[in-house]
């Protein structure tokens, strides 16, 4: 749990009450929170707690030129601007992130064939977690609007995890 105390920098900030709550739940994905944490490798304004950017193309560092970026680093939301605003905020950081990438794709050096993606799947694969790539999605899409189909429907969810990775990995 946390409550908000006066921060004469940033206004407020939240501080944790040191009492938690669990649920039982079988995944997590943190989108709230009110300041962002570095990733190694990536430059970070920690009094900000932002990646320096220029309309969603991260820069080399907190002080550098707008025109200084590294090349196919992109960030948006909470990262890219501070904890500030609502859903639609992030939807027009979304936006402005995607044109700059859209502008910077031709320049862009493709990775080398089958590495795209690979770091992570092995990082997520070490640490014992289910990997659904495209492929395995495609096939979970595929089921889901068949049984759809068989009932008249669009789609049929399927909603428990071991489920979705049945049909993403069949055996």
């Amino acid at each position: 749990m946390t409550r908000l105390v006066a921060d004469p920098e940033r206004g407020t900030k939240a501080v944790g009450t040191g009492e938690f709550v669990e649920y039982p739940v079988q995944m997590v994905l943190k989108s709230i929170g009110y300041k962002s944490l570095p990733i190694d490798g990536v430059p970070f304004d920690s009094k900000q707690g932002i990646v320096p950017n220029s309309a969603g193309r991260v820069l080399t560092g907190v002080n550098a030129q707008k025109d200084s970026v590294v090349p196919g680093l992109y960030v948006c939301g909470w990262l890219k601007r501070g904890p500030t605003g609502i859903i639609g905020t992030n939807l027009t950081d979304a936006e402005e992130t995607f044109n700059s990438l859209a502008q910077d794709y031709l320049s862009l050096q493709p990775a080398a064939a089958g590495t795209a993606g690979s770091g992570l799947k092995q990082l997520l694969q070490r640490r014992g977690k289910h990997v659904v790539d495209h492929r395995a999605w495609e096939r979970l899409n595929s089921y889901e609007v068949q049984q759809g189909e068989k009932e008249g429907s669009a789609r049929i969810k399927c909603v428990s995890l071991d489920d979705m990775l049945r049909v993403a990995h069949p055996r």
